[in-house]
């Protein structure tokens, strides 16, 4: 079983999981996959809204939030694709090889053509 960043994958069982920590316990479900031929890495723009609320006769203030984060995913094909972990390009390389190299596929790095 490979463990790393929150996240734990059981190629023998075919399943994965994203987890977080609470007193000691890793709290998540389990996600199965099957035939996975390659891990890939891309860049992603995630986006939210934050909202304040009306204080001492002020009005409530919206805010958008736009960041961009590297992601991983485990991939069938082009279609069918888990995501594994979200971050920083450093750290999304890292987890992305390791990745690969647990489950015997190659990684296919999607940020370089976004950069051409």
């Amino acid at each position: 079983m490979l463990e790393l960043k929150n996240l734990l994958i059981d190629k023998e069982n075919y399943k994965f999981k994203i987890y977080s920590k609470f007193i000691g316990f890793k709290l998540g479900e389990w996600t199965k996959f099957k035939d996975i031929n390659y891990v890939a890495i891309s860049k992603v723009r995630f986006a939210r809204t934050v909202s304040s609320p009306k204080l001492n006769g002020n009005q409530s203030c919206t805010s958008d939030f736009t960041d961009f984060k590297f992601v991983v995913f485990i991939c069938k094909d082009n279609r069918i694709k888990h995501l594994v972990f979200k971050g920083e390009y450093e750290e999304a390389m890292e987890v992305s090889t390791q990745v690969a190299e647990y489950l015997g596929v190659e990684v296919v790095d999607y940020t370089k053509e976004i950069e051409s």
